[in-house]
């Protein structure tokens, strides 16, 4: 693994950013290095602990499913995974909402050995030197109402923005318009208790904001690829 001393100067800049979670993997998959943050985000108490190990060994089963296809799709592309809303679920701990990207490592000739990225928590206190435009509230707001309705103008409205601006500078920031991304954000939720819970698929629909339970099914198989009851028995931890 390469030291701190020996990394490229941006690499080692990323190891020491504050409330920005450092990563780096090989083409295996196995992590290289994790700056403070990230180590934090992963429960490991140094580099050492989480160097060499792969998502499995990390995550829960249907997370790690899930961040090993992404970085498969940038190895193969080439192309970055910018700002994408990510659901982190720590052993034993509350989920949290990260923000990810993830670029291509590229070797000396150019040819790929891995991917690097970086992720920040979406609830995270914003520091006092960032623009005070921010769209900080709206997040706040869709994290904790994410189960119920959210109107994308009364959104707009928290951060003084028009409905235009809004929805342009939010597509801007995260890839996706509001009411993708709220749909993103329950869907991961439902995965997370679909995986982790025995509630009845009815309810973990109305839980994370499907009240009808047909479209709760179409849209998590077109999110998944898989029904939410086929998940669940290919991803839910054993009883006992």
């Amino acid at each position: 693994m390469a030291t701190e001393e020996c990394l490229p100067g941006a690499q080692a800049l990323l190891r020491h950013l504050p409330d920005i979670g450092y990563f780096a993997k090989d083409h295996e998959g196995r992590f290289t290095a994790g700056n403070a943050t990230f180590l934090a985000i992963a429960g490991c108490k140094s580099e050492s602990q989480l160097v060499g190990k792969t998502d499995f060994e990390i995550w829960p089963r249907f997370l790690a499913d899930y961040y090993v296809k992404d970085d498969a799709r940038v190895m193969e592309s080439g192309t970055p995974l910018v700002n994408k809303v990510e659901l982190i679920l720590r052993r034993g701990r509350s989920p949290d909402w990260f923000a990810t990207t993830k670029v291509p490592l590229l070797g000396p000739a150019g040819e790929v050995n891995g991917i690097e990225g970086v992720c920040r928590y979406l609830r995270k206190a914003r520091s006092p030197a960032e623009p005070v435009l921010t769209l900080s509230p709206a997040i706040d707001y869709i994290m904790e109402n994410y189960a119920r309705k959210i109107d994308v103008p009364a959104l707009a409205a928290l951060v003084s923005l028009s409905v235009k601006q809004f929805e342009r500078r939010f597509k801007q920031e995260y890839g996706a318009v509001p009411v993708q991304y709220i749909l993103r954000i329950r869907l991961e939720a439902a995965r997370q208790l679909l995986a982790s819970t025995r509630l009845s698929i009815a309810q973990i629909g109305r839980e994370t904001g499907f009240y009808d339970n047909s479209h709760f099914t179409h849209q998590f198989h077109k999110f998944s690829g898989i029904s939410p009851k086929a998940f669940r028995e290919s991803h839910a931890v054993p009883a006992g």
